[in-house]
Parts: structure tokens; C-alpha cells; sequence
């Protein structure tokens, strides 16, 4: 953080997150603090702003982000602002740059490390958990860092497999660092920040919303030069990203799956069009570096990782015998959104706040779903509003 920083996140604030005007800004002006203290005056003559934006930023006050700025103090989290050199320059080549990042942990340096993305559906199957789980203990071992969303499902596989094999790997989210997303998974946040980093555009105290996470996947792409896609359906976030990723000229890589599986119908057809296909971790290796130090993998999905993996698995060829696999019933009479939580849910039980959080649908409406599926006999309530599939 420099003494740039605060102004930075005074504009991130008064014109909104994802915006391109931050890059245009870094463009016009060598110091940033000129066009705040030039007032509405300058923020007109710049010519970028809109009215609407003009009239926020005038009513955004500094102070807004000196006492961010004491937050992340607090909580020991580092701020990267976009005229750093330490922010990544890659992010710099993206349409729309964030002003800031916030970081816990050691931003790596991607800039000139391999650097690739691996992400995918959070209704994963055992066969996308564990070939997650080995691309990313595989790709680290070689050196890779490896950058995902920390979401359920692949995202989480991916980062798990970094943490076995004593990696670097990124993950970025669509709230504030601190904000309880995900709680089962807070161990493994505080692990990536060990050696690697957790970041995040919003400020500290800015919860989870639908609207955030296709945001942070620009930045999940952008930070890298290549993006592979393990388990994804034809219309999900994944394909956003895979869009994403193509706007910035990355490479992008799609795991082969079972034709007759609705999870790999999207990873599938990217194959058909022209995405790089990928049976193993060498593949990555050989399309960037020629040839692979390994012989064999090194890493291996290890049985006792079932347990940590949140069980929203469905029918995989892959599927040992002794691992109890969720059956959805007919849901034929349920409204969308009635069968997206339905979905949602497998045998071990999930908390109504990562029910939300992972559906993105406010919490006084998965209350009330969640008590027509019970009528509905649909799922159960275990204890301290946990839910699971009947």
C-alpha cells in the first residue's frame, strides 16, 4: 500500500466495482490524488465520468477509505492498489481491472510465474472432485500456481490439492476477505494465506451476492495464462469464465468427460470448439513447457479427502461402491428456484447460510423453500439448520 492507495479505493467506491474507468484513470493521470482534489471540476474535465457517477463521487468522502484502510490494518490484510508495481501486470491487460485488491497472505508473483486457473461446477461428481483434486497437487508440484474461486465442489478439489502437495495457490472471492463465506471452509482459507493468498476486490465487511461472483471470475482468469475447465454444464458460471478468459486472449483447457454426463456437456463441447484437451496434468506441462519433468504422477486423490469434500456428488462411473450417492427424486412440480436448492443439497447435511450463499438466493426465501421441500418430503431437517436429501 502507498499513500496512492486511499484514493483508489475512494474511486472503486463512487463508480462501483468491475469498471474499466479505473484503468482510464491510471491512463490519464500519473497521480491520482490530482483528480480528487480537483473536485466535480476536474472530474468533469477528464471527460469519463458520467453524471450519475460525477454526483457519487462528490458524496464519497475520504474518510470511507482511511477507515478501510484501518481495517485491513487490524486484520492484518495487505491493499494492492492498480498504480502499484507490486499488482499483478496481467490484470493490466483485462478490460476492467480492479482499483484495488485486497490480500491475506503473499500476493505470489504471477506476473513471471506459470500460472494457470482451474475451476468448474459446484455440483461436482467424485470424478470432477478427484481430477481437480490431482491437476491441482500435480500442476503446483511442477511449479504452477494454481488460482480458483474457493467455491464449493471443483474450485475447493483444486485448492485442497495445492495444500497436499505443499503449493502456492490463489483464491479469490466475491466478498469481503473476512465475511464468513463458506465457513466449513475457513481452515482451508487460512491455509492458501500461509504461502499463498485469499483476495478479494470488496473491502473488508462486504458480504456474498450473486451478482459478485461472475465479477471476481474476470479476475480469476486474469491472473492467469490459461484456464482449465474440469466438470461444468453447458449454461453455468464456469462457461462465463470461459468467455472471460477468450476476451483475454487465454489458452483454455477442458478435461474430457463421460459423454452421458449433464456435468461434462459443457467441458465436452468446448473440446468440439477448439479448447485444448486434457486426460492429465502433463498435458498442461507439455503445451507449455514442452515436456514433463514427471514421469507419473506424483500426487494422488486420497481416500480419507472424501470427508472433507462436500457430498453434492451425482452419478459418476467413477464412484466406488461404499460411497453413498444422492438420489434426487421427481421434481417435476417444484418452481426454479425450488429445485435449485433442491439440487443443491446431497446426504450430509449443509447449513442454511452455505445453502444461500452457494445459490444465491437471499436467506428469507431459502427459509421458505426450504420449508416447501420438507412439506414436500423432499429433504430433512438434521439439526442446528442443517438440511439433507431424504
Amino acid at each position: 500500500m502507498n499513500e496512492l492507495t486511499r484514493y483508489w479505493i475512494w474511486l472503486a467506491h463512487g463508480i462501483g466495482f468491475a469498471s474499466p474507468k479505473a484503468k482510464r484513470i491510471l491512463s490519464l493521470y500519473n497521480n491520482i490524488k490530482e483528480l480528487y482534489d480537483g473536485g466535480e471540476m476536474q472530474l468533469r474535465y477528464c471527460g469519463i465520468f458520467t453524471d450519475n457517477e460525477i454526483a457519487k463521487l462528490c458524496n464519497t468522502h475520504i474518510s470511507a477509505a482511511d477507515e478501510i484502510i484501518n481495517k485491513c490494518d487490524k486484520l492484518g490484510y495487505d491493499i494492492l492498489d492498480i498504480s502499484e508495481d507490486a499488482y499483478p501486470r496481467s490484470l493490466l491487460c483485462i478490460e476492467d481491472p480492479p482499483a484495488v485488491l485486497y490480500v491475506h497472505g503473499k500476493m505470489p508473483d504471477t506476473d513471471n510465474l506459470d500460472t494457470i486457473s482451474v475451476i468448474g461446477t459446484r455440483k461436482a461428481t467424485l470424478y470432477g472432485i478427484r481430477t481437480a483434486f490431482e491437476l491441482g497437487a500435480n500442476l503446483s508440484s511442477e511449479g504452477f500456481v494454481v488460482v480458483s474461486g474457493g467455491a464449493l465442489g471443483i474450485d475447493c478439489a483444486a485448492h485442497r490439492g495445492v495444500l497436499q502437495s505443499d503449493g502456492i495457490t490463489v483464491c479469490v472471492l466475491g466478498c469481503g476477505i473476512d465475511f464468513d463465506y463458506l465457513r466449513e471452509n475457513k481452515a482451508m482459507r487460512t491455509q492458501i494465506a500461509s504461502k499463498g493468498a485469499v483476495i478479494s476486490e470488496y473491502p473488508p465487511g462486504t458480504s456474498a451476492s450473486a451478482r459478485n461472483f461472475p465479477q471476481r471470475n474476470r479476475i480469476i482468469s486474469g491472473l492467469s495464462q490459461g484456464l482449465i475447465v474440469v466438470e461444468a454444464p453447458k449454461a453455468s458460471g464456469s462457461m462465463i469464465t470461459v468467455n472471460l478468459a477468450l476476451s483475454q486472449n487465454k489458452d483454455v483447457f477442458s478435461v474430457m468427460g463421460n459423454v452421458d454426463s449433464p456435468y461434462s456437456e459443457g467441458t465436452n463441447a468446448l473440446i468440439k470448439d477448439g479448447a485444448i484437451p486434457v486426460t492429465s496434468y502433463k498435458d498442461v506441462i507439455e503445451f507449455y513447457r514442452g515436456v514433463s519433468n514427471k514421469s507419473d504422477n506424483k500426487h494422488h486423490f486420497p481416500d480419507d479427502i472424501i470427508k472433507s469434500v462436500p457430498s453434492k456428488l451425482h452419478n459418476s462411473s467413477v464412484l466406488s461402491k461404499n460411497i453413498p450417492v444422492p438420489t434426487h427424486k421427481d421434481s417435476d412440480s417444484l418452481t426454479d428456484e425450488e429445485r435449485q436448492v433442491y439440487y443443491i443439497l446431497g446426504l450430509e447435511p449443509m447449513h442454511i447460510d452455505t445453502i444461500a450463499e452457494t445459490s444465491g438466493i437471499p436467506i428469507y426465501k431459502v427459509l421458505r423453500i426450504l420449508s416447501v421441500l420438507e412439506m414436500n418430503d423432499l429433504i430433512v431437517n438434521t439439526e442446528g439448520r442443517n438440511y439433507a436429501i431424504k
